[in-house]
């Protein structure tokens, strides 16, 4: 499996942002990541991974928080 692998799969998927993930960041496959946004995340905002990289995953809003 090439270096990488697992975190570019995550482009696409999308998740509901939880308090926790805004202070801790946010776990997929028992990693922990950080996460990045154009403009400031809310919890219960639906979000896109957009794009992965050493320092964390840049996230779009799809759907803003309700």
């Amino acid at each position: 499996m090439q270096e990488g692998y697992l975190d570019q799969r995550l482009i696409g998927q999308r998740f509901i942002i939880k308090p926790t993930d805004l202070t801790d960041g946010v776990a997929f496959y028992g990693i922990l990541y950080h996460l990045h946004a154009a403009t400031p995340l809310h919890t219960d905002d639906t979000v896109e991974i957009t794009a992965v990289s050493a320092h964390g995953l840049t996230v779009t809003i799809i759907a803003p928080q309700q």
